[in-house]
């Protein structure tokens, strides 16, 4: 759970909560996205819980599509980018990615503003940062070189 981008909590409305179930619908809500789902919903219930829940039937797939478009906005709120623009599905490199584009942000404004190079460095690292957590393959002294070569900085 600690790991996932969303938590599904499957329980079986045709059977009474047991103390597992119980113990896994506490815990979902602080671990972040999370979804609940109540299987079995063909067959009488025998389970009523206080939670907002998708009832399923996985044996006749009632249901399914209901559950598949709420997956859907939760990895995309706003729908599905085009097929050129890719996709991100992954809250974790959502928000790596969002931080590395505030940062880029910053250094721009502050080219605006007329800041020494010296000082665009600082949000030029904050943007990598990110950006190395996703691919592991850019490296600090990779965006140096790449900086130092294009122009001089006095002593």
């Amino acid at each position: 759970m600690a790991d996932a981008d969303i938590t599904i909590v499957v329980i079986d409305l045709s059977d009474p909560l047991h103390e597992q179930d119980r113990k896994l619908l506490e815990k979902a809500p602080g671990q972040g996205y999370h979804l609940v789902v109540g299987n079995k919903s063909d067959l009488p219930r025998a389970v009523a819980i206080d939670v907002e829940q998708i009832a399923v039937c996985a044996a006749t797939g009632e249901g399914i599509e209901g559950l598949k478009r709420r997956l859907i906005s939760m990895i995309a709120p706003d729908g599905f980018a085009s097929p050129q623009s890719g996709l991100i599905t992954s809250v974790r490199h959502e928000r790596l990615l969002r931080e590395s584009r505030e940062a880029l942000e910053r250094a721009r404004e502050a080219a605006g503003f007329g800041l020494p190079h010296e000082m665009l460095l600082l949000d030029c690292y904050a943007a990598l940062q990110p950006l190395d957590a996703l691919t592991g393959a850019t490296t600090a002294d990779d965006i140096l070189n790449r900086i130092f070569s294009t122009f001089c900085i006095g002593k």
